[in-house]
């Protein structure tokens, strides 16, 4: 069944809407700039992307380099243990 609305019931909801609107008119520029925002980091222009890499021209470009070691000037004195381990 529809309920129907008593005399206050509406003025209420009158008062309250009209809040809402000066309200929205103070914040409109603020809810503006916020949604552009968020919309352009939703959908990024086109010269923001990245460019795309082809799949084959990554496995060429990189080298496995060799492990080398470099002999160091210390003595191999046994003695010379570390302080801490």
């Amino acid at each position: 069944m529809r309920r129907k609305f008593s005399p206050v019931e509406i003025a209420i909801g009158v008062l309250i809407a009209i809040g809402l609107i000066v309200s929205l008119r103070v914040l409109f520029i603020p809810i503006l700039v916020l949604g552009a925002i968020f919309l352009l980091y939703k959908f990024p222009p086109s010269r923001w992307k990245k460019p795309s890499i082809p799949r084959g021209a990554e496995k060429g470009k990189t080298k496995n380099a060799k492990f080398r070691v470099i002999n160091g000037t210390k003595d191999s004195d046994k003695d010379d243990f570390p302080k801490y381990h």
